[in-house]
Formats: C-alpha cells, sequence, structure tokens
C-alpha cells in the first residue's frame, strides 16, 4: 500500500511525479476490526483461485476484491505498457457485459469501482452495499472468464494509453526523466521485468497488436493466477457457495511462471544529466536500488523514509528547504511495493540561484545523514508513530481490509503476516536504521539524475 505525502513550499510537483512515484511504500499494519486481529478464512476452488474470506458485520458495505498476480514485469521490455494495456481492456466488455457496463451497473447501485496495473500485481476491487455482493461476484466472474479482445477494444485501450503517456510523462516536468531513471537502475538482461517504465513507451505501445493482449490475458488473466479477498459484511457459508457458483466452471490456464530478477546491488557510482524542457528550475534525484518487499530490511526502509521525506519535520525539509533554502519542493520515500527488487528515491526541485549539481550532492549528504550518529532515537519515535498512525486509518473500510490481505499474501508470502507487520516496524532499531541506510542508501548503490531547465544545456 502506498502513501504519498507532498512537501508544498513555492513549486509543485508533478501530481504523477508525486502520486505514482515518490510515493512511501507504507504495508498496511493495524486492522480495523474490534478484535485487533483481521480474521480470515482460505479456500481454493479445483481451477486454481485462491480465496480469502473476512467477513466484518460493523458496516453494510463488502468488497470484492481480485488480484491478479500479474502485471508490467512479466511484459518483453520490447511489448512495455502490454500490461497496463488491461487497465482499459479489464471495462471494454465481457462474455455478458458490453463495454462500460460493469462499472456503470455498481455505481449505479452506490458503489465504488477501481482499477490499477501495477509492476506485479493488476487489482480490480468493487465496495458495494452489502446486499449488492451476488452482483459484484458475478461481474467479476464474467470478465474472468473472458473479456472482450478485438481489434477495436485493443485499438481503443492502445490510443488511451497513448493518451496517458503524453499527458504524464510528457506534459509534466520532470516526470518522464524519473520515470527513465527508475527504469535504468536494473538491467534489461538480468532484470527484464523491472527495466521499463509500467507504463510503456510510445514507440512500444503504438506496436502492441490484439494477438498480443490475447495472449497475454490467456497466460495471465486465469483463476490459477488470481486471487478473490472477499471483506465486510457478508455471509461467509453463502459468499462460499456463491463464489463456487460462479467462478467454479471457469477453465484454468497455463501455470504461471513469474518473472526473475538477478539484481546487482551497489555496482557503482553512476550519474546522468539531462535537460527538461519543461522545467522552469533545475532538480536533482538519488534513486537507490533495494530488495524486494520480503525482506528484513523493509520496515527500516519505510522509516527512513518517513524521516528523510515526509512532512515538515522530514530531513529533506528541514535542511535542504528551511535552513539552506536550496530546495523549493522535496519529495523521499520506498517507491512503490515489488516481489523484486525495488527502488528507494530522493527528489528534490531547486530554491532560486541553486544549481542541480549542488542539489544533488546535498540529497546525497541526506543518505549519509542517516546512517551516522546524528539520527537519533527522536528520529526513530517520530517515524515509528507517523508509520502506525497512517497504518490504522488504512484499515478503517472493508476495501482496505481486502488490500491488507492481498498484499500480505502477494508480499509476504501469507495471509497471516496481515496480523504481524506491525511487530516488525515496532521492532526497529535505531541500529537497525543506520545499518539500513549504510547498506543501501550509498553512492555506489545509487544513480545520481541532474535535471536542468529548459533551453539549459
Amino acid at each position: 500500500m502506498n502513501l504519498s505525502q507532498t512537501v508544498l513550499l513555492r513549486f509543485r510537483l508533478p501530481r504523477l511525479l508525486v502520486s505514482a512515484l515518490l510515493a512511501f511504500s507504507i504495508a498496511p499494519a493495524l486492522p480495523g476490526q474490534a478484535t485487533g486481529r483481521i480474521v480470515f478464512e482460505r479456500f481454493a476452488l479445483p481451477n486454481g483461485l485462491d480465496v480469502l474470506l473476512a467477513p466484518d458485520h460493523s458496516t453494510q458495505v463488502v468488497a470484492v476484491d481480485v488480484w491478479y498476480l500479474t502485471g508490467s514485469r512479466d511484459e518483453p521490455p520490447a511489448k512495455a505498457g502490454l500490461a497496463r494495456l488491461f487497465d482499459r481492456l479489464m471495462f471494454e466488455g465481457s462474455a455478458n457485459v458490453p463495454a462500460g457496463v460493469h462499472a456503470g451497473l455498481l455505481e449505479q447501485a452506490g458503489g465504488r469501482v477501481e482499477g490499477d496495473v501495477e509492476e506485479d500485481v493488476s487489482r480490480f476491487t468493487e465496495a458495494v452495499p452489502s446486499n449488492r455482493i451476488n452482483q459484484a461476484l458475478w461481474l467479476e466472474a464474467d470478465r474472468m472468464r473472458g473479456i472482450v479482445i478485438n481489434d477495436t477494444t485493443v485499438g481503443a485501450s492502445r490510443a488511451g494509453l497513448m493518451d496517458d503517456l503524453r499527458s504524464r510523462t510528457t506534459g509534466e516536468p520532470y516526470t518522464g526523466i524519473v520515470v527513465d531513471a527508475v527504469a535504468a537502475l536494473y538491467d534489461s538482461t538480468a532484470c527484464p521485468g523491472y527495466s521499463h517504465p509500467p507504463i510503456g513507451r510510445a514507440a512500444t505501445i503504438s506496436a502492441l497488436t490484439t494477438q498480443d493482449a490475447a495472449d497475454f490475458l490467456n497466460q495471465h488473466y486465469r483463476p490459477n493466477a488470481a486471487r478473490l479477498v472477499v471483506a465486510g459484511d457478508f455471509d461467509p457459508a453463502l459468499a462460499r457457495k456463491t463464489i463456487t457458483d460462479y467462478f467454479g466452471g471457469i477453465g484454468r490456464g497455463p501455470e504461471p511462471h513469474p518473472a526473475t530478477c538477478n539484481a546487482t546491488f551497489s555496482p557503482g557510482r553512476q550519474s546522468r544529466t539531462v535537460n527538461d524542457r519543461l522545467a522552469t528550475r533545475p532538480a536533482a534525484g538519488q534513486f537507490y536500488r533495494i530488495p524486494a518487499h520480503d525482506h528484513a530490511d523493509t520496515p527500516a526502509l519505510d522509516l527512513l523514509g518517513i524521516i528523510l521525506g515526509q512532512g515538515q519535520g522530514g530531513r529533506l525539509t528541514a535542511r535542504l528547504s528551511r535552513e539552506l533554502a536550496a530546495a523549493s519542493a522535496v519529495q523521499g520515500g520506498v517507491l512503490g511495493t515489488r516481489q523484486g527488487p525495488g527502488v528507494f528515491g530522493l527528489f528534490a526541485v531547486a530554491g532560486p540561484g541553486v544549481s542541480g549539481d549542488s542539489l544533488a550532492a546535498l540529497l546525497a549528504d541526506q543518505a549519509t545523514w542517516a546512517a551516522g550518529e546524528s539520527l537519533t532515537n527522536a528520529d526513530l519515535e517520530r517515524a515509528r508513530n507517523i508509520y502506525l498512525a497512517t497504518a490504522a486509518s488504512r484499515r478503517e473500510r472493508p476495501q482496505d481490509v481486502a488490500e491488507a490481505l492481498q498484499h500480505a499474501t502477494t508480499f509476504h508470502g501469507a495471509p497471516d503476516a496481515v496480523n504481524t507487520e506491525v511487530d516488525r516496524v515496532r521492532a526497529v532499531t535505531l541500529a537497525d536504521l543506520r545499518r539500513a541506510a549504510a547498506t543501501w542508501l550509498n553512492p555506489a548503490n545509487a544513480l545520481t539524475v541532474v535535471i536542468t531547465a529548459g533551453g539549459a544545456s
């Protein structure tokens, strides 16, 4: 689960840069149920569909949450954007539902529909009044059985994805450069799944075919590559029967073969300077390779992200903005959640008269500071309190509980982890923070990006 905190001074960071790139990856922690734990049951259908049920009768809402365990990491770099095409294709019609009707039916009933294709998962969630659970389950089963893939639906989805690409990565300053920098951290041969932008590139998107989409659907959007979580106000026995009736007859697909990544950490200092014609001020970023989300250092890295990058009390704001007046906007933390190796980013837009090179050096200094004696227990306690407060607030709705169970199962290997993640954060010590910073936020593990503005060179 991602938490994004934007620091606004005299300059506003672009929307995509904040919400999708420099977002803190804070795992959900405190459940919202009265027992203090999320209680669930798990079963599997013969076709391989993994099912988790988490009833909670304190609400009159139910969440139906389907995760297909696939994303942009499963597409070859030459077809970058293929996975994100399904952001749109999943709403272009299924066997018994015309294009656009899936979301419309649930919204008319007072529900809310969300979909998002990420690097490792493709998430589709409905939060509906509890008396509409059957409708939500039927709609998800109908499109799991098969969505409409033809030249018309693929062409419309491809055009929409191209529009997104233009508006988000070429229509906003800094964003496209940061997207490319994140992808450049991992080698396209050893780690192809994370070596290209999830949204794709213009050349690869325009070349996607109807056959590409059909092959990806048949390979990855099958019940044995999916997990269904139902959370909220429902009867578990009745839900189990309904799920079996609706989903049980859907055929299995090929056995999933997750993409592999043989990452190299600390390969040596790397840097690049890029001009951004849309930028009015220089900027800089320090991007560090970090291990997969289930690594023991992830809680420490999450807390380091809060210490360095979050809010007016964050180190970047205190040092770069207030003390030195070197930055007009700052952001930092873990970028997203991955089963494979990830990224920790520090980013800043320069203040008046400050060069991108000097800003990059200041960002690197903050990473070094985090590994030293100046980092205190007070910094740790502030970060831990922010984490816990945020985690608690993200368990208030059935859809939050469903997502938390999905996260625990996908990124920690078992749904039981949903009730223990907070303990991992509470166990982090000051020594852990310093060690994690020294291990992962070191110059040999970093890509430094200096962005010049406008016509500068």
